[in-house]
């Protein structure tokens, strides 16, 4: 009787049990992530107020964006690029430059001094640009990159933005400069490009 209960409960079990766990997992559709923002460039680039707003929600400890030499220009704290105990320190910065409303300019540095961290350095600058432009939807990532980890001047159009990347001389070793702008002038802009 109880052998029999038991048998029961067992098949019971089995006949509920339906797809394996497997299948049920794939059935379900996996979220998309969704941007900060949508409109790529032209709205990152189109309100300067809200993309600072972004930036520091990623940790880039901006500046005030305010008045300065004729623009309005916001200033990360320096970041290092690897263990700020070894010294000296390969450190990335970020400014942004525009007018009160819109970015003329957001411009990412890598200041490499310490040579033989100059790998990690790079890798983790690469994705020190490529988190705004991932989280913001942005595109440009695959070509910085490569700029990046060759140290090569590369420059072009996106959609809503120009981009380039340059090396540098600086005391002690180089400089990567990685900026975005907003395109030339169009058609009835009286906003300078780069304020």
């Amino acid at each position: 009787m109880i052998r029999r209960a038991v048998l029961l409960a067992l098949v019971a079990m089995l006949a509920g049990c339906g797809q394996p766990a497997a299948d049920k997992a794939a059935e379900k559709p996996r979220a998309t992530p969704t941007p900060f923002v949508t409109g790529g460039w032209a709205t990152v680039l189109g309100d300067a107020p809200r993309t600072i707003e972004l930036l520091n929600g990623m940790g880039f400890r901006l500046s005030a964006y305010a008045p300065e030499g004729g623009a309005f220009v916001a200033t990360a704290q320096p970041t290092p690029m690897a263990d700020p105990s070894i010294k000296p320190v390969n450190t990335a910065n970020l400014s942004v430059t525009g007018d009160a409303q819109r970015i003329g300019e957001l411009r990412f540095t890598l200041d490499i001094v310490n040579l033989d961290s100059s790998p990690f350095a790079k890798d983790q600058f690469i994705r020190w640009v490529n988190r705004p432009l991932a989280s913001m939807a942005l595109p440009g990532q695959d070509v910085v990159e490569k700029a990046i980890r060759t140290e090569s001047p590369a420059s072009g159009n996106l959609p809503g933005a120009d981009y380039t990347v340059t090396r540098e001389p600086i005391d002690g070793g180089r400089r990567l400069i990685v900026t975005f702008t907003r395109p030339g002038r169009q058609a009835g802009d009286s906003h300078p490009r780069n304020p």
